[in-house]
């Protein structure tokens, strides 16, 4: 919803999208923010997480709504829960995984957000195979200033 400079998004709204078995619902895309935001709920099933990567030119927020993590900051381990708060700045290594029993929720803010909508829109393009092959994956990432910094199992 939009009313000249403001941006409304309400619960249940926003594109939803399948970011390598992820689902996002974007929340804050790059026509209504100029690019400065991208903002996101995604629902992360358990076990789930995303491999260490680094970005060349993003910083992350995540707010998580509801779950259990563990989030890995450089060479830092930690376990954080409902309420907790991350932040990942560029250029250093950064993981998390659901370790909890249920499908989390988590509220994403990147800055700037520009380079962010065109990367998972073509990440949701690679999901639609079951298993999307890793270099495929490590290629998209490279493309858009980031870099999976350990290759996760085959």
């Amino acid at each position: 919803m939009k009313n000249s400079n403001s941006y409304v998004s309400l619960s249940g709204e926003g594109k939803k999208l399948n970011i390598l078995g992820h689902t996002a619902y974007l929340k804050l895309q790059r026509p209504a923010s100029k690019g400065q935001y991208y903002i996101m709920e995604v629902h992360t099933p358990p076990g789930l997480g995303i491999p260490p990567h680094m970005h060349d030119r993003e910083e992350e927020m995540i707010y998580i709504i509801e779950g259990k993590y563990a989030i890995t900051i450089g060479d830092q381990l930690y376990e954080l829960n409902t309420g907790d708060h991350i932040f990942f700045p560029k250029h250093i290594p950064h993981a998390f995984q659901n370790v909890g029993d249920t499908t989390g929720r988590t509220l994403w803010t990147i800055v700037p957000g520009s380079n962010f909508e065109d990367f998972f829109e073509d990440l949701n393009e690679l999901s639609t195979s079951p298993n999307p092959p890793m270099d495929k994956i490590i290629s998209t990432f490279g493309q858009y200033g980031m870099q999976i910094t350990v290759q996760p199992p085959m």
